[in-house]
């Protein structure tokens, strides 16, 4: 007994050296071919592993090759499988002599022609199990009648045993990966989605400012000439100055109205001067034109960074910042409104806070000017969150962007300044 027990040992430890290493399931199996061979004699060895939700079963082979390994007909339907009672834990093992005629490796549907194509006749079969959890099979098959019998079962289940927790491992490893992979699939394609929106954008906006041009030297021009000229006419006594005085005063509104869809268009403030600058203006007009009673309160103190920000970024929070203070102008029915420009846990951050009736219902976010922000917030790489004030009263709208995100933007082409 105490020599038989020592043979075991050696052939179990052979075993183990030779799977160790190894990094896929062909890999594993035919390294331990040979060893096995000493074992249990197979002109076929295979494992085959269950996928995730067990409904289907792949193989990896070595000795005779068939339709059954992986890299031939990859997953297969466990129903399909010759062992389908084995996988699904029906029966503990599987033995013939001849597994061209046993009725058990023959039903409708069975995937049994490589049994016939190989000439396999003696099978052996026994569960790959983890944890009392069947996860595939190891099958050992012959092309002679007659190999095996159920005195093999055990140092069958011996090699299984060995197999089984290194086998589990590998496919927890592949999972993982597949998983990475596909993780990083969609990160790659949200972030080229990102890029291609981006680009879509600064068209867009290169394409606005490109007609606050054309207003601006065409529109303007002739209106503007047009203005000096009733101007002229007016002390003319064969013209009568109350006729064209409502003419002038249409003709000047217009062209005060055709200025602010200029600047709009073409933020001259923000290219000259710079964001606060630009953001102050913004205030300004908001407040002369909705409302005398809203004040505002501007906080910059031009330590942010945000000046060196690349022009296509810094235009984006500008459309944010003044999307937000027009809101608040128009909607909120605030008295107050304050901007601040800051630095902080290396992100620059601007925040909009009014005391207004506070934030609108769900639905109308998703439809107006909010869901615009944070479609443009997030082309930039920027969060976007908006919140009620931390007095309770109004709402507070904040944008962070992170350093990591200001390079990544100059991805984009930089048209903008």
């Amino acid at each position: 007994m105490p020599d038989t027990i020592a043979i075991d040992l050696k052939k179990v430890l052979s075993i183990q050296r030779a799977i160790a290493g190894q990094l896929d399931f062909r890999a594993v199996i035919r390294a331990v071919s040979n060893e096995i061979s000493r074992l249990l004699p197979h002109d076929h060895l295979d494992v085959a592993v269950l996928s995730y939700d067990r409904q289907q079963v792949a193989a990896y082979e070595t000795g005779l090759h068939t339709e059954w390994d992986a890299g031939t007909s990859a997953f297969k339907p466990v129903a399909e499988s010759p062992i389908r009672d084995l996988l699904r834990g029906h029966v503990d093992h599987m033995v013939t002599a001849d597994a061209q005629t046993d009725s058990r490796f023959h039903f409708a549907g069975a995937f049994s022609q490589p049994i016939f194509a190989a000439g396999l006749h003696s099978r052996l079969h026994v569960p790959l199990k983890v944890e009392g959890r069947v996860i595939g099979s190891l099958s050992f098959s012959t092309q002679e009648i007659g190999t095996y019998a159920e005195s093999e079962v055990e140092a069958a289940r011996v090699v299984a045993d060995i197999l089984s927790s290194y086998l589990y491992s590998l496919q927890q490893s592949e999972l993982a990966r597949q998983r990475e992979l596909r993780q990083m699939e969609a990160e790659a394609r949200a972030e080229g989605l990102r890029i291609g929106a981006l680009h879509l954008t600064e068209e867009l906006e290169n394409a606005r400012q490109a007609i606050g041009m054309d207003l601006h030297d065409q529109t303007l021009a002739d209106l503007t000439r047009i203005s000096r000229s009733l101007k002229r006419l007016l002390p003319r006594e064969s013209v009568r100055g109350g006729d064209l005085q409502p003419i002038l005063e249409e003709v000047e509104h217009c062209v005060r109205e055709l200025r602010v869809i200029i600047d709009n268009a073409k933020p001259s403030v923000l290219q000259f001067f710079g964001f606060g600058q630009a953001v102050e203006a913004l205030l300004e007009r908001s407040v002369r034109a909705e409302s005398s009673l809203l004040d505002y309160r501007l906080v910059d103190d031009g330590s942010s960074g945000i000046e060196d920000l690349p022009g296509n970024t810094l235009v984006s929070l500008y459309r944010i910042v003044q999307e937000a203070i027009n809101n608040t102008a128009r909607h909120a029915n605030a008295s107050h409104i304050d901007v601040e420009i800051t630095r902080s846990e290396g992100s620059i951050r601007i925040m909009v806070t009014d005391d207004g009736s506070g934030l609108p219902k769900a639905s109308s976010r998703r439809r107006g000017g909010l869901s615009n922000m944070q479609t443009r917030a997030s082309l930039i790489g920027a969060t976007f969150a908006v919140t009620p004030s931390p007095d309770g009263q109004g709402t507070r709208l904040e944008i962070a962007l992170p350093e990591s995100m200001t390079d990544r933007s100059m991805i984009a082409t930089d048209t903008s300044r």
